[in-house]
């Protein structure tokens, strides 16, 4: 490949490396601010969207707050009117509102009039007069009815709104989506709720709230309640189903994420398949449990413009590499220009006559006319070393003749030199002869002395082992002799001893019996301490009977003696225990006693 295109594609090679580093760069960095904008943008208009929905809900909370704080004062009003008066409110408030399929009142036993009793089956009370009235449209018209949850109402009364995960039921024949939004009727600030108002809430507006919000234009939108249920979604057919069943294009990481934003109550984004999804929940009222509104938006739409900067980009980096390929083609072809004079001029010498007084012209100042003008320079140098050398064979060529005329001499002196060294070697010959005779004399005569070296040195060792085997037949004699002496030194030592252990022995024989009589004195002084126990015992039975008999006044007396038969059982049983504990330590000692006498 000429010199002109490497130079080209080397240029064009680091020209795109450099281009496209910068290009990706820069469209990371671009990238990376473009969604950071978006998706703090789109944060923000989730956070719009759910703080909408946010307002809706708590308008309806406003209505209960309104109506449970009105019922707080119920004790300045009359009592005969009241539960007509709450009655009355509850269906007006219900009729006044579309999205109520139902309204209710649950008052603790008791509370609001002290007549329960006296209203048992009538509308809104059940069989013991307890005051829940239910009043319901869900049936088509409007009628009051008891409330049948009413005891486990009481049971999760808090006293804080309340709004519950929703479910889904039938109103009018069709089947839709409802929570409950829960106030409880507190007497006193402070105090403890004594009953509570709630509505039945039809969130089918919800559902076309959602399904009109699209960020972006082409976004989604989703509401889940607090325990994952969706209560709008785009779809509608996915409404009252859970998370994980509506969203199945996120997977499980992407569920766990919005279940996170439910728990903590804080905002998160993600992206999953190709979406970025925002989760923001938000509270209604004082409740606890949040709900969360999800919006996700694909990433083609987000980052569209990205995409544009980018194509950009690389058709602004083609034209550039393109541009700057066709330059450097140009400007190749000058700098090689040079290069290719000084090959031209190689190839004419090599391959022609071998002219050496050919030169390049030099024409630039750079690193390339340095280069023509030293090879100029060689090619001088070059055509002074021919001329000397062809000088030097001139030489060499009278030199040789003059050589040639002194080897033919030369051969005739080594051809004497061959013939005499013929007639020393005939010589040689003879001699060789008469040292090999003498040679084979002296090997039968090494051959019987290394016989007879054989036999001295086997007499030696067998005289070596016969000292050996003496000197440890002594060392044995005198070892034995020593252990027979010491034997006997212990054995006058062991007489020694065994008269000591006799002696001693016949010491503890005696010790022995002495401790043995004694044993047999603490037994009669035990036996007297068991006497004195059941002659104690029975002067205590004595004094009881005697102590009942003398009624009231005995009672101390006898009191004292019900200790003292407690302590005569307590002596009598240490006396037993005592008694057995030295019969079988007299056992032993008699047994040792007899064991001294048979060893003395």
């Amino acid at each position: 490949m000429k010199l002109q295109y490497r130079l080209c594609i080397i240029v064009v090679v680091m020209l795109v490396v450099v281009v496209s580093g910068i290009s990706l760069i820069l469209l990371i960095r671009s990238s990376t601010l473009e969604t950071e904008a978006v998706e703090a943008n789109l944060e923000n208009m989730t956070g719009l969207y759910a703080k909408d929905l946010q307002i809706r809900y708590e308008v309806y909370l406003d209505a209960i707050n309104t109506l449970a704080q009105a019922m707080n004062g119920y004790q300045s009003m009359d009592a005969d009117g009241r539960r007509v008066w709450f009655t009355t409110i509850l269906r007006s408030v219900l009729e006044s509102n579309s999205n109520f399929i139902g309204m209710y009142m649950v008052w603790k036993p008791g509370v609001i009039d002290g007549r329960d009793a006296d209203y048992a089956n009538t509308p809104g009370h059940d069989a013991a007069g307890n005051f829940i009235p239910y009043i319901t449209r869900a049936s088509g018209t409007i009628r009051i009815e008891t409330y049948p949850e009413w005891q486990t109402a009481l049971a999760e009364l808090k006293d804080i709104p309340v709004i519950t995960d929703p479910k889904q039921v039938v109103v009018h024949g069709e089947t839709t989506i409802v929570s409950h939004i829960i106030v409880p009727i507190i007497l006193n600030s402070g105090g403890s709720p004594v009953g509570l108002v709630g509505i039945y809430l039809d969130l089918a507006t919800s559902e076309e709230v959602v399904a009109q919000l699209k960020p972006y234009g082409t976004g989604r939108a989703i509401l889940i309640s607090n325990n994952g249920t969706v209560v709008a979604h785009y779809d509608a057919s996915k409404r009252g189903q859970t998370l994980e069943q509506a969203a199945s294009s996120i997977d499980e990481n992407g569920t766990n994420k919005i279940r996170e934003a439910l728990r903590t109550g804080k905002p998160v984004m993600f992206a999953n398949a190709g979406r970025i999804y925002c989760t923001y929940p938000f509270y209604v009222g004082k409740s606890i449990t949040p709900w969360a509104f999800v919006s996700s938006v694909a990433e083609s739409t987000i980052l569209a413009d990205v995409y544009s900067m980018t194509r950009f980009t690389i058709i602004i980096a083609l034209a550039a590499v393109i541009a700057a390929a066709i330059i450097m083609y140009f400007v190749a072809a000058r700098i090689a220009k040079p290069i290719v004079n000084v090959s031209l001029t190689l190839k004419d010498i090599s391959e022609g006559e071998g002219d050496l007084t050919k030169t390049v012209n030099v024409s630039s100042k750079d690193e390339i006319g340095d280069m023509a003008r030293y090879f100029n320079a060689t090619l001088e140098k070059i055509k002074f070393l021919i001329i000397t050398i062809k000088k030097q064979a001139s030489i060499l060529f009278d030199i040789g003749n003059e050589l040639a005329s002194n080897m033919t001499e030369t051969a005739s002196a080594v051809n004497e030199i061959a013939a005499n060294v013929q007639s020393i070697k005939n010589q040689a010959t003879n001699q060789s002869a008469s040292v090999t005779e003498t040679n084979a004399t002296m090997q039968q005569i090494i051959t019987n002395i290394n016989k007879l070296k054989g036999h001295v040195e086997h007499q030696s060792g067998s005289v070596a082992q016969s000292s050996s085997a003496i000197e440890e037949m002594l060392a044995s004699i005198s070892s034995v002799t020593q252990t027979l002496i010491k034997n006997a030194d212990n054995v006058k030592e062991l007489i020694e001893s065994s008269e000591v252990g006799r002696t001693g022995l016949g010491e503890v024989s005696v010790d022995i019996q002495e401790i043995s009589l004694q044993s047999e004195g603490l037994l009669e002084i035990n036996a007297v301490m068991q006497s004195i126990a059941s002659q104690t015992n029975l002067l205590s039975m004595n004094a009881a009977i005697e102590a009942a008999h003398a009624g009231e006044a005995g009672k101390g007396f006898a009191v004292v003696a019900d200790e003292i038969r407690k302590l005569a059982e307590n002596s009598g049983k240490q006396s037993k225990t005592i008694s057995t504990v030295l019969k079988k330590i007299k056992g032993s000692i008699d047994k040792i006693d007899k064991s001294t006498e048979s060893v003395l």
